[in-house]
Order: C-alpha cells, then sequence, then structure tokens
C-alpha cells in the first residue's frame, strides 16, 4: 500500500515550534553527508488491527524555509535528493499544514510533480466548525442574544460557516466582496433556517461590535472587538500568527482539536496540527485505504486548536468562561 507523509518541525525535545517563531530556527537536519543516506521519520502512523504502515511524520528540512539562501544550483540538488528519500519510503501524498506558508513556491510545485501535496486546508476548516458548534452548545443561553459576523461568506469557508451556525444564530450579518454571492446565500439560508441575514460589502458593518466573528478573508482586523471570538478560517501566514500570539485580546480559534480515528495509531504523541495533516491524507487516499476510510467518521474534537497551541474543551471552559462570568 502507498503511504503518506505529515511534514512538521519538532525541536531536539519534541516540543512544538509552533509557539517559538519558525523562521530562522528552524533545524538543520538534512545538510551534508547525512541527508544523502538516510531519512528517518519522526513517528509512524498504522492500522490498529494489523500493524500495518500507513505513513509517517516526517522533520521539515531547513533548506526549503531558508531557500533564499542558496544558490539556485545547491536549491536544486538539494530538493531532488530530498524528495528522492521521501520517494523511497513509499510515500504519495504529502501533507504539511501550518508550515505551509514558509515552503517556497518553486519547492511546492517540484515536490507536486512528484506527490499530491496539500496543505490541509480543508480538514482544518471542517474540525473549525466542528469545535466552534461545540462552543455554541457550551454558551447555551448566551448564543440567543449573540451578534454574528461572517467576513468572506461568499467564499467556500465562509459558506460553510453561514450553513452550520445559521440554525443556532438570531443575528447574522453576511460580508464579502461579492454582492451578488451573498444574496444567494442569503436567500437560501432563509428558505433553510427562516433566519433573516443582512448582507454588506462593508467589513466594518459586518464585524464592529459583534460577539462572534468568523474572518475567512483578508480584513482589517483592528475592526475586532476585543472580547470577540474569532474563528480565523483564513490561510496561515507565520509572522501573522506570532502577532495573534502578542495579542491576548480577541480570542482566536483557528481550527479543532481532532483525535485520530479509532482505527489508526501512532507511536508517537502527535502534536494538534500534525493530527489534521494526517487527517487530511487519509481522506486524500480514500480510495486506497478502502474499506478502512470510514474510520473518519470515528474521528472526535477534544478541543480548540488556538495560535499558541492545543487547549481541551475543559481547559477552555475554565480559562474563558469563568473569568466572563
Amino acid at each position: 500500500m502507498s503511504k503518506f507523509a505529515v511534514m512538521t518541525f519538532r525541536h531536539v525535545d519534541d516540543q512544538s515550534q509552533a509557539g517559538t517563531g519558525i523562521v530562522g530556527r528552524l533545524m538543520n537536519i538534512l545538510k551534508g553527508r547525512r541527508s544523502s543516506r538516510t531519512l528517518q521519520p519522526i513517528g509512524t502512523i498504522f492500522f490498529k488491527e494489523d500493524a500495518q504502515e500507513m505513513g509517517y511524520i516526517l522533520q521539515l528540512p531547513d533548506f526549503m524555509v531558508n531557500w533564499d539562501g542558496l544558490s539556485p544550483g545547491r536549491r536544486s540538488k538539494r530538493l531532488l535528493r530530498y524528495l528522492r528519500l521521501v520517494e523511497e519510503l513509499g510515500i504519495e501524498v504529502v501533507c504539511i499544514p501550518y508550515y505551509w506558508g514558509a515552503l517556497p513556491e518553486e519547492a511546492v510545485e517540484v515536490m507536486n510533480e512528484r506527490f499530491v501535496v496539500d496543505s490541509a486546508y480543508q480538514m482544518r476548516i471542517f474540525a473549525l466548525v466542528d469545535s466552534v458548534k461545540h462552543l455554541l452548545g457550551m454558551l447555551k443561553e448566551r448564543v440567543l442574544n449573540m451578534e454574528v459576523g461572517i467576513w468572506g461568506a461568499d467564499g467556500w469557508a465562509g459558506r460553510l460557516f453561514a450553513r452550520a451556525l445559521a440554525p443556532s444564530i438570531n443575528d447574522m450579518v453576511l460580508g464579502g466582496t461579492v454582492e451578488e454571492e451573498l444574496y444567494g446565500l442569503a436567500d437560501e439560508i432563509l428558505v433553510e433556517t427562516g433566519l433573516a441575514c443582512p448582507v454588506t460589502t462593508d467589513a466594518g458593518q459586518c464585524l464592529k461590535g459583534k460577539q462572534l466573528v468568523v474572518i475567512a478573508d483578508e480584513c482589517d482586523l483592528s475592526l475586532l472587538s476585543s472580547h470577540a471570538i474569532v474563528a480565523y478560517a483564513g490561510g496561515i501566514d507565520l509572522k501573522y500568527m506570532e502577532a495573534m500570539k502578542s495579542r491576548r485580546e480577541p480570542l482566536w480559534i483557528l481550527s479543532g482539536w481532532a483525535t485520530l480515528p479509532d482505527g489508526v495509531k501512532a507511536d508517537i504523541e502527535l502534536l494538534p496540527w500534525e493530527t489534521l495533516g494526517v487527517l487530511q491524507a487519509l481522506s486524500l487516499m480514500e480510495e486506497e485505504i478502502g474499506e478502512m476510510s470510514r474510520v473518519l467518521d470515528t474521528v472526535k474534537m477534544r478541543g480548540f486548536i488556538l495560535p499558541e497551541g492545543g487547549m481541551t474543551y475543559d481547559t477552555f471552559r475554565v480559562r474563558y468562561f469563568r473569568k466572563r462570568t
């Protein structure tokens, strides 16, 4: 069976690089003679039933991040050597969650010629929607008076959120740049749920004063209330993530913290973003894994992924709701 790889970054002590500023600190693990001889996975993903290997967690090579510091010849040589090592593991699908924005386009293009390469964005948004719906359940009666704004409701992620939240919300504004798409979505929601959603192409009107905000497209984030809960469905820019972590408010939720399916196991404890990468790879290999694709139905959310890392629902309940009651 063909396999997948999830590329990540870990310090020597196995702590996530996501909390400490990635660029300039990625480990130099594939330099010199070592990189031409072996590629050692950090961890292995396998079926519980028969221990068959499905994929690997691989350390993200430093040269892809320090791309501009290498000559074109050295770039090509290192990249092709690295990709040959990945192929030797039987890899066909490569997922690079979180660190996707740090990779040079040239490297991604070459990888695409050899593998199916994915950022795990789709799985991240599905998990984000699921976790926000769980959040509404924790809010209970407060949801009835909550004002919601969805910026980017004219795109895939924004539409998904609007449809998911509409049955539970009494006040929701749909915002974006394509007015025709927004009105079409508003009409569909009205027919399906009876909720009448105002439509706007003004980000301020969509976001200001809202308690729950979904950001699925670029906008001025200074428009957000300091007390807002923000489900961020935009692209992951590493420097932008650092800026998010430097501000205590508003509360940013980047995705749901998912579990592995019941029939799948890892020989290491996965970081939250790595789990999303594994889930996305499994979904891309659905035909390959046959009946085992149904294990994806057993995925559960254990909490949220915030800019600083994973947080369980119980911890979130204690840290966030107690200080606001």
